[in-house]
């Protein structure tokens, strides 16, 4: 599929690709003609990580063709399986918050403290893909004041600035 640049008032600029991106993606849409163009192109957007409208992710969710929060969605299981993209498609995904948790209580009991970088450390390079390297601090952050706020299995025992995670029990 072509790309659209439409940031110009009165311009319109075209990208024609002179290749196939992606076989296996061209052979899911060729294998799927009952997908009408709009989607087929919110669709290609979503596999090469642009941005696509709300209205067109809802329809496109619908669908069942695409996973994740708006704006950061990624092609569903379906999709990445037709086209042979399985292991894009678990990095995209997020594990339950629960896995991470338990991540969490493994290292504190291994090394029974905790500073925000092990933490961070820890659970980067795991967490979704899908997400940018704010997102994925906010997402730590998170999870660490539910467990310390609402779960209480930890404690900061540290400062705000320098926190020093251990478990409760």
């Amino acid at each position: 599929m072509p790309d659209y640049d439409l940031s110009e008032p009165n311009k319109v600029k075209v990208t024609i690709y002179g290749k196939i991106l992606d076989y296996n993606y061209t052979r899911m849409l060729i294998s799927h003609t009952d997908l009408d163009l709009s989607v087929v192109i919110a669709l290609d957007k979503v596999q090469k990580k642009q941005r696509i409208t709300q209205e067109e992710a809802k329809k496109l969710r619908a669908l069942k063709l695409v996973e994740g929060r708006y704006p950061n969605l990624y092609v569903s299981a379906k999709i990445a399986e037709i086209t042979g993209d399985k292991t894009t498609y678990i990095k995209n995904r997020a594990f339950d918050k629960e896995h991470y948790k338990q991540l969490i209580i493994s290292f504190l009991r291994q090394y029974k403290v905790a500073s925000r970088k092990d933490i961070d450390d820890l659970l980067l390079d795991k967490l979704s893909d899908a997400l940018n390297e704010k997102q994925k601090k906010r997402y730590i952050g998170n999870l660490l004041q539910e467990m310390s706020k609402k779960d209480k299995t930890i404690v900061n025992q540290g400062s705000a600035r320098y926190p020093k995670w251990v478990l409760t029990k």
